[in-house]
């Protein structure tokens, strides 16, 4: 009986860690041989909406972003307002974009690697016996973050973060999750070299 439970207890617990939520994805890259021991001053520049995408993120999303990006810098750096050159300067963009579920469920075949075996494609079968497909589509978000030599205004750190969004997601909703996203890519800067 012990055995049994034990065995439950176990498949029980990886469903809830499968269900748990998805880390974002963060890269970093960096420019080598950079001394980011330097830098001591910052400032964040706003993110201007230049193309039709841009324009469906909120101006209220982007101010946030902005305000957490000068929050966790700020522990480390200190912020520079006005006309004051900083030691670097912080860019950002956000992009939301539709993509397709590549385990998406299909009738004829079946569910990603695990599917029924082929079966005749389309033209030569009928939708009315294996119905129609299910192809899921759901939005990543992107969060990149630029930092540039105030100097030299070259690039010399970016951080990106993806996620899997959900598409009922609410705009508070999303503001918690960029503001989390913004966390963890300033966690790895400065790189260690």
């Amino acid at each position: 009986m012990k055995y049994i439970s034990g065995i439950v207890f176990l498949i029980f617990s990886i469903f809830i860690l499968g269900c748990a939520p998805q880390k974002p994805k963060v890269e970093t890259d960096h420019q080598q041989g950079y001394v980011f021991a330097d830098l001591k001053t910052f400032k964040v520049l706003e993110s201007k909406q230049e193309t039709k995408a841009d324009i469906l993120i909120s101006p209220f999303t982007l101010s946030h972003i902005q305000s957490s990006l000068e929050s966790e810098l700020s522990k480390r750096y200190q912020l520079i307002q006005g006309e004051a050159k900083p030691d670097f300067i912080v860019t950002f963009h956000v992009i939301m974009e539709e993509k397709i579920d590549p385990d998406s469920y299909d009738e004829l075949y079946g569910f990603g690697m695990f599917g029924r075996g082929y079966r005749y494609p389309y033209p030569y079968a009928s939708p009315f016996l294996y119905g129609p497909r299910r192809v899921r589509v759901f939005n990543q978000g992107s969060l990149i973050i630029d930092i540039a030599d105030a100097k030299t205004e070259k690039p010399i750190w970016r951080g990106v973060s993806e996620k899997r969004l959900s598409r009922n997601m609410s705009p508070a909703d999303q503001r918690v999750l960029l503001g989390k996203a913004v966390a963890e890519v300033l966690s790895q800067f400065p790189p260690v070299n």
